[in-house]
């Protein structure tokens, strides 16, 4: 009996024990992840998005070439917030608190998050001030300053406060094995996502929170907006037949997650089947786990090239090191850093970035030496994204949740009872176009954005029951 309460009281502490041990490990693991910091060394703080491989790679190329040029060390800070909307969130939420009483953010740059982010929402709430970066760099960085129309840089040069790094794109990521499974074919289109076959196989990542996502979601819209206009028809118009696809694409989905980068790794391990997914997180999974069970797709002329800022905020503390943080990623040592072989000269020492270099110079100069052979200022997709097309964006994400995401169940129910009425698209037809078109979305916009926070929260639940309302009455027409 003696010896049975020994066992019990290790047993205890080891269960007691455990979680420490677990976070001891982790911290250890985080540690072994960030460079040590070097003593004398100055420091840079960045808040960004982007993931761990691009953090490590760059803060130790940039002490290197910090070295060569000043022959001093830097250590680099990441603050990671989450997405665009989770880094906006905090300068609203500082510029009252640390920023009134400091005089700075406590942070030199931003760096990643998508273009509206820096153009739409932090330079024209004023946390964003312009840097000093030498002409010859920027002369060299942006030959053009837009690409197919699309601004590569500030187009205020008086007044220029974001510098574009990298290009994305996006498309579909899916596992081929599931796929197999399912006996469904590889998809090439965004409606691909829609068949009902994908019925609960489907992975996305929430649009308030990541604005990756928001920006692929924005995509469908606007291609539709477009194929309206092509068709003679409205703009606006289209713009419900874009959201009436995401409907369809949501009422397939398992769950929405609140990264972006959570879904090709979700997909990857067998728990979803496809999903959509900006272009450096599907090829870095798909590299990671082998293209034999990964694949990625951009569909054809319905995707756009997309530029990814850096910019430096205002009260930055450390703003002649921040000036040469964007010198430096704009320089050809930095840009062919983004897709550079590892280990090969002027390459990421560990992990390929498999991002797309904003210099159009560097393809021919380092293009051989590059992971993917992919060059966005030769090969013209046919379309890409207008100012006057994404009026919707800022409230694009709030719709998605008040229309797919909150009301999910009754979604993905309201589907089945449609597909178990009939076969076919007409038998989508209810839930293919959006109760209302652009021009209502940028009414309730403005309604919303000019209300307090407790009129904000009685407009989501009254909208969010709207769309509730109309799934039932498909499920149950005698509701009319």
């Amino acid at each position: 009996m003696g010896m049975f309460r020994y066992v019990i009281f290790i047993l205890l502490l080891l269960v007691l024990a455990g979680p420490f041990a677990l976070r001891h490990a982790a911290q250890q693991q985080a540690a072994q992840r960030q460079p040590a910091p070097v003593d004398g060394a100055l420091t840079l703080i960045i808040m960004t998005p982007h993931q761990e491989a691009i953090r490590r790679e760059f803060a130790w190329a940039f002490d290197q070439w910090h070295r060569r040029h000043y022959h001093t060390p830097v250590n680099i800070e990441y603050r990671s917030y989450g997405g665009g909307s989770d880094i906006l969130r905090y300068f609203e939420s500082a510029a009252t608190t640390v920023y009134a009483k400091l005089g700075t953010f406590q942070v030199d740059l931003v760096w990643g998050g998508g273009d509206y982010l820096f153009d739409q929402q932090l330079k024209k709430l004023g946390y964003l001030e312009p840097a000093n970066v030498p002409p010859q760099v920027l002369a060299a960085a942006f030959p053009s300053h837009d690409l197919a129309g699309l601004a590569l840089i500030d187009p205020q040069e008086n007044n220029r406060c974001w510098y574009g790094t990298a290009l994305s794109s996006f498309g579909i990521v899916y596992n081929k094995d599931l796929l197999r499974y399912l006996h469904l074919p590889e998809p090439t289109t965004w409606s691909d996502l829609a068949d009902p076959r994908y019925r609960g196989w489907i992975l996305l990542a929430d649009p308030t929170r990541s604005s990756s996502a928001r920006q692929a979601f924005m995509v469908i819209v606007e291609r539709a907006m477009v194929d309206a206009a092509n068709r003679g028809a409205d703009e606006s118009s289209g713009w419900a037949d874009g959201m009436g696809l995401i409907r369809l694409i949501a009422s397939n989905s398992r769950a929405f997650v609140d990264s972006a980068s959570a879904v090709p790794i979700t997909i990857s391990t067998g728990d979803a089947a496809a999903g959509m997914a900006i272009d450096f997180y599907a090829r870095s999974q798909a590299q990671s786990v082998g293209d034999a069970r990964m694949g990625y797709v951009e569909p054809a002329n319905a995707t756009i090239v997309n530029p990814d800022p850096i910019g430096l905020i205002k009260g930055a503390q450390h703003k002649q090191l921040a000036e040469r943080f964007i010198e430096f990623v704009l320089s050809s040592d930095g840009q062919r850093l983004w897709n550079t072989r590892p280990g090969l000269p002027g390459g990421p020492r560990q992990s390929a970035l498999r991002r797309l270099p904003i210099r159009p110079d560097v393809y021919p100069l380092f293009g051989k030496d590059f992971t993917d052979q992919v060059n966005p200022f030769t090969q013209n997709s046919g379309f890409n994204k207008s100012n006057a097309r994404e009026k919707s964006y800022p409230f694009l994400g709030d719709l998605i949740e008040m229309s797919c995401m909150d009301p999910l169940d009754l979604l993905v129910t309201a589907r089945t009872v449609l597909r178990s009425r009939g076969d076919g698209p007409q038998a989508d037809m209810p839930l293919a176009r959006f109760p209302f078109d652009q021009n209502e979305a940028m009414r309730r916009w403005a309604v919303y954005r000019s209300a307090t926070v407790r009129e904000k929260l009685r407009w989501r639940r009254e909208w969010t029951a709207q769309f509730a309302s109309e799934y039932r009455r498909i499920i149950n027409p005698s509701e009319n």
